[in-house]
């Protein structure tokens, strides 16, 4: 927390449990309505000691090749032993949040809850927002 950017002029906005709730079930509801949805499953850093899983669910095909190519690619091997991602990045950021719930200022909203170690993003299309959840 000593580490954000918090306060006066900071684009990081504290936001509640429920809010973050609300905002991930908005984003898996309209990722389930897709015909096809986008699913990786990938590792950060390379030393397998400190490796983190990550699960990468996206409405458009660029998202996800763009997280296939920013992160370590499993072998078949180490897939089919992925198990329970570390953390999760639900991508629905052509539907756009509620602007009218509890925090939002717009209709995007990209929500980091690192006690639950996910990502929600809404209502943009830029794949940079996964990276920077990812690397902060």
């Amino acid at each position: 927390k000593d580490e954000l950017w918090w306060g006066k002029g900071s684009p990081n906005i504290e936001m509640d449990e429920q809010t973050f709730m609300v905002n991930r079930e908005r984003a898996v509801d309209y990722l389930n309505s897709l015909d096809k949805v986008f699913v990786n499953d990938q590792f950060l850093n390379w030393d397998p000691e400190h490796r983190i899983k990550v699960r990468i669910v996206s409405a458009r095909a660029y998202h996800s090749l763009f997280m296939h190519n920013m992160c370590i690619r499993p072998t078949p091997e180490e897939l089919e032993n992925f198990g329970t991602p570390d953390f999760t990045i639900y991508n629905a950021g052509q539907f756009p949040c509620n602007r009218y719930t509890h925090y939002m200022t717009s209709s995007t909203s990209i929500d980091l809850n690192l006690a639950r170690r996910e990502m929600v993003i809404l209502g943009t299309q830029y794949a940079g927002e996964m990276k920077k959840g990812l690397f902060s």
